[in-house]
């Protein structure tokens, strides 16, 4: 699939991740944690950063500016594949959940072979959405 078209689909993504936010509270959180997790990192295997920063928490936002965020990412890594292990939603009615995911990537132009990489993220539920919690 070619960049454009996978730009597409990560934009694609994002507008249906939006659409199913609005009845997040009909599906079980960990549904809709993984939504919006694959959405983001669809938006990183197309070699994107444009609307990573939307995914961010509003207090992430306030805190740190669009410029500074993106400015954190480089066009080095190519991400190849990526696998959720596991989301934990603890309790009841969560709100937050860690994900556990499986990320193949690798440094584009060194020859080096992609390797795999245990990444760990913190969602939080804020005013019915879900939202990363950068670190």
């Amino acid at each position: 699939m070619n960049t454009k078209m996978k730009a597409a689909s990560a934009v694609a993504w994002l507008l249906l991740s939006m659409g199913l936010s609005a009845c997040s509270e009909k599906i079980p959180p960990e549904e809709a944690v993984k939504q919006r997790v694959l959405t983001r990192w669809d938006i990183r295997k197309a070699g994107k950063i444009e609307g990573l920063y939307e995914f961010l928490s509003p207090a992430q936002r306030q805190a740190l500016s669009r410029i500074a965020y993106e400015r954190t990412f480089g066009d080095r890594v190519e991400y190849i594949n990526i696998k959720i292990n596991a989301i934990n939603c603890p309790g009841e009615k969560p709100t937050n959940c860690e994900v556990k995911l499986l990320v193949t990537a690798k440094l584009k132009g060194k020859g080096l072979p992609a390797a795999d990489n245990q990444v760990i993220e913190t969602w939080v539920l804020e005013d019915g959405q879900w939202w990363l919690v950068s670190k």
